[in-house]
């Protein structure tokens, strides 16, 4: 059986960490087969929250940190691309 996909702490540092953590989490799920559990995914990076990313996180409404499309969301508007980034 092969290892879990890494997924490292988010500190709320900037776009390039916002999405490695949401790839992260996504990889992972998928390796999990919980790719479709919203609930699964939130459940599983909010201890990964760290510094100022766990300020922010806890600072959500509930409904948002306990369901990751929302909390995708957050995360994208919170730490949003850079308007010339065409990656």
């Amino acid at each position: 059986m092969s290892s879990p996909p890494p997924v490292e702490r988010f500190k709320g540092t900037g776009w390039e960490e916002c999405d490695d953590f949401i790839s992260a989490i996504r990889a992972r799920a998928l390796w999990e087969g919980k790719q479709r559990d919203s609930a699964w995914k939130a459940d599983f990076a909010a201890p990964l929250f760290s510094r100022k990313a766990l300020s922010w996180h806890s600072r959500l409404p509930e409904d948002v940190r306990d369901d990751w499309s929302k909390l995708e969301i957050a995360l994208l508007d919170r730490w949003p691309a850079p308007d010339d980034d065409e990656e």
